[in-house]
């Protein structure tokens, strides 16, 4: 019972972070669960926590989802995650993890330099699902190549909270078919659900009350920060290696 609480009041926490930024909570998440959950069962059991949380998120901004961008996001996502994660898997994880981290910072300072406004969403859709089954940093990676510049916050937020429980739900079929039962943990996953439904709600207020400018300032320093401790979370691995 008590990791249930643990776990549901730390679902709560970062929910509120991403509804009101659009990234960050999931990383924190991670994190924290790392702490108290087995390492057998903390990837599966977090793709499906955030693919809630996505979920939540989706319902509560599903006003402003941009869907002409999502269609074919999804398709390239399914053709993504099973073309892609075999060749990912040949990448080393820390040099995967500087890779990524390097792309967050020259998408969020010098977009124009990769002209990512330029992508279709098919490609973007295809290339981030792969990468990250294997890899990891999805919501960054993806809050990267979204076309943010031309989209009011809200939009931001709603798509690519859609676009999250699109990569997430793959995830989690992917875990399903490896034999990891997530319905054994059902006390946890309806905790953690109720909590990221309440915490959606209390990050779309806190949404709602940044102003537009100052929203792109905060989103890029905060996706600057995930990048950066992707960076390191490489070069420390290679360097103990």
């Amino acid at each position: 019972m008590t990791l249930v609480l643990l776990l549901s009041f730390a679902a709560f926490l970062t929910s509120s972070i991403t509804a009101a930024m659009g990234v960050g909570g999931g990383v924190v998440l991670l994190a924290l669960m790392a702490q108290v959950v087995p390492p057998a069962l903390l990837i599966p059991l977090h793709g499906a926590a955030q693919l809630m949380s996505n979920t939540n998120r989706v319902l509560v901004q599903r006003k402003h989802i941009n869907w002409a961008y999502i269609k074919p996001f999804a398709l390239g996502s399914i053709v993504g995650g099973v073309l892609l994660t075999p060749l990912a898997l040949f990448i080393p994880v820390p040099v995967g993890q500087i890779t990524l981290g390097l792309f967050i910072l020259l998408a969020t300072w010098k977009p124009a330099w990769l002209s990512l406004f330029t992508w279709h969403p098919a490609s973007s859709g295809g290339m981030t699902t792969g990468l990250s089954l294997v890899l990891g940093a999805t919501g960054p990676l993806v809050m990267s190549v979204l076309p943010k510049s031309t989209w009011e916050r809200q939009m931001v937020v709603g798509t690519h909270g859609m676009a999250m429980t699109i990569q997430h739900g793959i995830k989690v079929i992917a875990f399903s078919s490896l034999h990891v039962n997530l319905l054994e943990y059902w006390h946890l996953l309806l905790g953690i659900g109720l909590a990221t439904l309440a915490g959606n709600l209390l990050g779309a207020r806190l949404l709602a009350r940044i102003p537009e400018s100052k929203f792109t300032v905060v989103l890029n320093c905060l996706l600057t920060v995930l990048a950066l401790r992707l960076v390191w979370q490489g070069v420390s691995a290679l360097l103990s290696a």
